[in-house]
């Protein structure tokens, strides 16, 4: 990458400091309840500046960020370590679409951190904007409460929307480790390239990395997203893209009670302690596997193997549709999730809460994933 020019430098200095200072200005300490899920980790490879293939977007990694393969939904995927062995995960990912709107995006990151959800008004006060050579980018700086023994954590977020594509680029890790990378952080914002874009006629159809595997950034929804991922957010840990494609019915139960649907869901039900969230992404969203591992890793369970997989899953066969159903529990979490390839795009009915909420649920879920049908 070419030598900015002295002034530009001046200019971009001026522009990184204010950002890491206003940074410190948005953590958030306001909550009351703990619980992180670990994220996967791969092994770490050489460290120093990276940068994507052409194709995609450029960047240059601080010094000290380790590079680690780039899997699944990730463009790219780093570790920073910190004293006594603690680490920071720092991940890019990319969607077609606008990847939710930015109260959704807050309230992904919060789920992971254990923080209550915000609403519109208190959204002003948690976002910053920050204008860089890439374009506006939407950062957030979260942290959550230390509880039972376990060092506070905190996520470092941005969102960039560019021609139909949007760009989240997130670090997570204890609070402490993740203060001092706040103008590292920083410096690879404004260090971010995005790529020359391709005529439309050949944009891909398919989410970028579906045919390796997901990642638990996603929700939880999947928020949920997703995280990702909430946690999500997600897919919860991660922003959930809504394919243009005919949709499908279904008949709720009458005590579900309905939420209003949104640019992230085809549908949401409040049932009982627990919620229902029906998306839909294009593609194989990573495959089975790949979404299995990522709710284990959202309800605090380890990730299983290929010949593992036919031990966690089951089939239900309804009105000429197949579904991959799924059933995950976590000490304070469970996660049932009904996976339906259909017309080239994967829908997800995915049903969250507390474990005990969750297994009142069950059998109503069941009964309401053998309701739907093509139109």
């Amino acid at each position: 990458m070419p030598e900015p020019k002295p002034i530009r430098s001046q200019i971009l200095l001026l522009v990184v400091t204010s950002f890491a200072a206003g940074l410190a200005g948005c953590k958030d300490r306001d909550v009351t309840s703990y619980r992180i899920p670990k994220e996967a980790e791969s092994a770490p490879a050489a460290s120093g500046p990276a940068a994507e293939p052409q194709a995609g977007p450029r960047w240059e990694a601080p010094a000290g960020w380790e590079t680690q393969a780039a899997s699944g939904m990730r463009l790219g995927s780093f570790r920073v370590s910190g004293a006594g062995g603690t680490s920071a995960d720092v991940s890019v990912v990319s969607f077609p679409g606008s990847g939710g709107d930015d109260l959704a995006n807050v309230n992904r990151w919060r789920n992971q951190l254990q923080l209550q959800p915000i609403d519109e008004r208190a959204l002003a006060d948690s976002v910053q904007s920050l204008d860089l050579t890439a374009g506006r980018f939407a950062v957030v700086d979260l942290a959550g409460p230390s509880a039972g023994g376990k060092a506070s954590q905190r996520i470092l977020g941005a969102w960039l929307r560019d021609g139909g594509q949007v760009w989240f680029i997130k670090m997570m890790g204890p609070a402490d480790l993740v203060g001092t990378q706040k103008k590292a952080f920083a410096d690879f914002l404004a260090s971010f390239r995005l790529p020359q874009k391709a005529p439309e006629s050949s944009a891909p159809s398919s989410l970028p990395g579906s045919a390796q595997g997901g990642t638990n950034d996603l929700p939880p929804g999947h928020p949920g997203v997703p995280a990702a991922a909430g946690s999500p957010s997600g897919m919860d840990s991660m922003p959930v893209q809504t394919a243009e494609v005919p949709t499908l019915r279904w008949q709720a139960p009458g005590d579900w009670a309905a939420k209003p649907a949104s640019s992230m869901r085809k549908a949401s039900y409040s049932v009982g302690g627990a919620e229902v969230a029906i998306t839909v992404f294009p593609g194989d969203v990573g495959g089975v596997l790949a979404n299995v591992n990522r709710w284990r890793g959202q309800v605090g369970l380890p990730e299983i193997s290929q010949a593992d997989l036919g031990g966690h899953v089951a089939a239900i066969d309804t009105n000429g549709l197949h579904f991959t159903v799924v059933d995950e529990a976590g000490s304070s979490a469970r996660i049932m999730a009904g996976l339906l390839p259909w017309q080239g795009v994967t829908w997800f009915f995915k049903l969250t809460g507390p474990p005990d909420a969750v297994e009142r649920a069950k059998p109503a879920f069941l009964t309401f994933l053998k309701t739907v049908k093509a139109p």
